[in-house]
């Protein structure tokens, strides 16, 4: 199986985010990332994505509404967020067409939040990777479908710019089904089956007995508002609120989002989205699990 290698960068980051932060034992952990699905559109249907069923997820072109986006920054702005926000999720963030709209006010308000994004590069041009960088954002990660000739195209492209390669970073997404097409392959939460070569995934019949760190150190909004613990949670199986009415505080410390911590901690996945889930879940992030651990432990 292959592994990306953006989950050494990330355990990178929160190795690093956990130690300069002002969190005491006892206290509950910071939120260190935010992950944005900021629309309901995709320009593809990727046979090892959720998204290849048509009737399942249509596309829908609405995007998170400013008005809330700029409500949830202001929120991490009143705390003093010194974490991540990625515009990635369950789509194409570039079918936002004033994406950069949405980064400005993000890097107005907080100047030292680091600012990230995935794109599958169809909508990528040089007018519009230099709207984005020029907004705020810190780096783009592009996945490559299509074939290895796409990397020299937006790699020339990043290098007529002045973009470094830690800027625009190129991932190979075109390869077989032996190479785990390039990606860490999981059932995303049970939401997808796919044989293919030696590919062989599908909903869990019965949950695993295994922790997962990445509810404690994580959230994702999506399009409508809804918070979910999980990138991987596509059917949206278990919404912990909406940014509408509620806080990112409140939710981050909600019942239901502590609800899914503890259960981890017993290494039960008896909880949705978790109870089909294949998803490996402790490559990054174990500083947040042992701290969260931590917090509840002098709670009882």
């Amino acid at each position: 199986m292959a592994l990306d290698l953006n989950i050494s960068r990330i355990a990178d980051f929160y190795e690093e985010f956990l130690e300069n932060s002002n969190h005491k034992p006892g206290d509950p952990p910071p939120l260190a990332s935010l992950e944005f699905s900021i629309n309901g559109s995709c320009t593809r249907r990727c046979h090892f994505c959720p998204r290849v069923d048509e009737k399942l997820f249509k596309n829908d072109k609405r995007s998170l509404d400013f008005g809330l986006f700029t409500k949830v920054i202001d929120e991490l702005s009143a705390d003093d967020y010194q974490g991540r926000i990625s515009f990635s999720g369950f789509t194409e963030p570039l079918m936002t067409v004033k994406l950069n709209k949405y980064i400005a006010y993000a890097r107005k308000m907080r100047p030292n939040m680091t600012i990230e994004m995935v794109t599958n590069g169809d909508l990528l041009t040089e007018s519009v990777m230099t709207k984005l960088f020029d907004a705020g954002l810190n780096n783009m990660r592009i996945s490559l479908y299509d074939g290895p000739e796409q990397e020299a195209i937006f790699r020339d492209m990043a290098n007529k710019l002045g973009y470094s390669d830690k800027q625009v970073i190129c991932r190979p997404r075109y390869l077989s089904a032996e190479e785990s097409f390039g990606i860490t392959i999981t059932n995303r939460a049970g939401s997808i089956s796919l044989k293919e070569g030696s590919v062989d995934i599908s909903p869990l019949n019965e949950p695993m007995s295994k922790s997962c760190y990445i509810p404690f150190s994580k959230m994702l909004i999506n399009h409508d508002g809804n918070a979910l613990i999980c990138q991987n949670d596509f059917l949206s199986k278990n919404v912990i609120g909406n940014v509408a009415d509620d806080t990112i505080k409140e939710l981050l410390l909600g019942e239901r989002f502590d609800d899914v911590r503890k259960h981890l901690l017993q290494s039960s996945r008896d909880v949705e989205p978790c109870k089909t889930c294949d998803v490996h879940g402790r490559y990054n992030g174990e500083a947040f699990f042992v701290a969260w651990k931590d917090y509840y432990d002098c709670q009882n």
